[in-house]
């Protein structure tokens, strides 16, 4: 049998991951402990070697042996003699020959260091048990994969070498693993054959335990990349408050044979500067089956910080790696303008309009102040213009009140610009219908007094208040009439004006009462209602 340089190569094992620092107590000082252990000598002698120094002197040194942990009982106790030096500065050394049949695998070393003061010293270490292993014969197929084709087929043999002189040695029942979910045992020739698949760097492993110290082998595989392009937004979009969670959404693209498809699994990591990021957040994603993505980052708290954000798809080995810019976020005050109202409602034609309502910034860290607010029209909801303004101290609350007229029907809203610091905001709108004003005038019931039976006529002339006010010809009349002696008013008749804005309408007369006369509002014009006008009924 062939024997491999690997197989053949000394090992000689320090287990220097095994030291651990001792317990005081002792008045020993400068403790060493050095372990050398050949798993390829014939022997397999462990050798101990201790130096340390004593004002009282060093008494007795001993090693236990403990199996597979430290919590275990001694399985042996090994006593040092002191090859050099004198108890208070000297060297001690100590061998041990462990079953490997027997207990194969770790050992923890306990080395105790007793005074001539009657304290004890504690040092550690420990040593691994084990056969050398390597994997030979080995081979795979195929040679080329990319991310549709990543089953890689491997084969080979495990062997083992007791000792240097010895041939090498079928390892019959040592596990095999290729990633974290394919293993297989090795047959009695030691012969295996294990399949990868998702792996770039497809290999197999003997792990270390027991008998086996384990052994490695990488397949012979190139990989063919595909490239990749990365698609995201941010939202609620570039200019944020302090603290505001900013998400990103995307998609991720592999170029397959096929065209681009949906890239499952990509990791994507999202670049945030930290001047514009605070605490927390998921940063680093990977895709989903459908290639999309969602991380997030809370907006830092440094008002007027300003940093370009990146989405990266990490190159790995079977995708290449692409980049987008999503644009810079701007860390500004948040605004909000609350209780806006605009009346009254409708509106009388060429009255001012009154309106009202509070800005609020925050946090408001910088304590701003001179904000600018604009009261602003639209005549069809798209286009604005400027009605008004004034500037607020600071925030709070805002009025207009201008003796600007109002001629048409219109859309309100209230805006503040925004600064360096602070985001912009506008209100939200209200319409406000303007109407023609309406008015009575020369509204009579008669005769008065009255007798009972009689005649009594109500009239009375509509005026409309139009650029050029005039009579309202044509007009709905609504006549009521309220009997002494009651709160209520009831409709009586209906008529409507005349050319000149006139109505009459004749009644018989039978109880005392209150006339009126009521217009009605319309799309264009406001209601309006007589005086009251009382006549005695005899």
């Amino acid at each position: 049998m062939r024997r491999s340089s690997a197989l053949l190569a000394t090992a000689a094992i320090t287990a220097s991951l095994f030291v651990a620092p001792g317990t005081a107590g002792a008045d020993a000082t400068d403790v060493s402990l050095a372990l050398a252990f050949d798993n390829l000598a014939k022997d397999r002698v462990v050798k101990l070697t201790l130096g340390a120094k004593s004002a009282s002197g060093v008494t007795k040194v001993r090693a236990n042996m403990r199996y597979l942990n430290t919590g275990t009982e001694p399985y042996a106790t090994v006593e040092f003699t002191r090859s050099s030096g004198t108890d208070n500065d000297g060297v001690w050394g100590a061998e041990f020959r462990p079953d490997i049949e027997a207990r194969p695998g770790l050992t923890y070393v306990e080395v105790l260091v007793t005074t001539a003061d009657g304290a004890t010293y504690t040092r550690n270490h420990g040593f691994f048990d084990c056969y050398s292993t390597a994997i030979t014969d080995f081979s795979n197929s195929p040679s080329v994969i990319d991310i549709d084709h990543s089953d890689v087929t491997m084969r080979g043999r495990v062997m083992i070498q007791k000792y240097r002189e010895a041939a090498p040695e079928p390892a019959q029942g040592a596990e095999v693993r290729a990633g974290s979910l394919a293993k297989t045992t090795a047959g009695e020739d030691g012969s295996f054959t294990l399949t990868s698949t998702g792996l770039a760097s497809p290999s197999v492993a003997v792990p270390r335990a027991g008998r086996f110290c384990g052994a490695s082998k990488a397949a012979a595989v190139t990989v063919d990349k595909q490239a990749t392009s990365v698609t995201a937004l941010m939202a609620p979009g570039p200019t944020v408050a302090p603290y505001t969670q900013v998400t990103v959404r995307g998609t991720v693209l592999r170029r397959s044979s096929a065209g681009a498809v949906p890239a499952a699994g990509a990791e994507v990591q999202i670049d945030v500067p930290d001047d514009i990021k605070d605490d927390g957040g998921i940063t680093s994603v990977r895709t989903a089956a459908d290639g999309t993505f969602r991380a997030y980052f809370p907006a830092g708290r440094q008002v007027g910080k300003s940093g370009t954000v990146t989405a990266r798809v990490l190159d790995d080995g079977f995708l290449t790696g692409s980049q987008m810019s999503l644009g810079t976020v701007n860390i500004r005050n948040g605004a909000e303008i609350t209780g806006f109202d605009a009346y009254p409602e409708p509106l009388a034609y060429r009255d001012p309009i009154v309106v009202h309502g509070r800005l609020d910034v925050r946090p408001d860290y910088t304590n701003v102040a001179n904000l600018p607010v604009y009261l602003e029209y639209s005549l069809d909801g798209t286009t604005w213009k400027i009605w008004a303004s004034q500037t607020l101290a600071r925030p709070g609350t805002f009025y207009f009140n201008s003796e600007k007229a109002v001629t048409k029907d219109a859309y309100w809203r209230v805006r503040y610009p925004g600064s360096d610091l602070t985001m912009p905001v506008v209100s939200n709108t209200d319409f406000v219908d303007v109407k023609y004003r309406t008015q009575w005038y020369n509204f009579n019931a008669s005769p008065e007094p009255v007798k009972k039976g009689a005649t009594i006529t109500v009239k009375g002339q509509l005026y409309r208040f139009r650029d050029v006010p005039g009579p309202g010809p044509n007009a709905p009349v609504y006549v009521y009439f309220k009997a002494a002696g009651t709160s209520t008013y009831k409709q009586v008749a209906a008529t409507k004006t005349d050319a000149n804005g006139w109505f009459s309408k004749t009644f018989k007369a039978s109880v005392d009462g209150t006339w009126k006369a009521v217009y009605k509002e319309t799309s264009g014009y406001l209601g309006s209602t007589s005086p009251g006008d009382a006549v005695d009924v005899r």
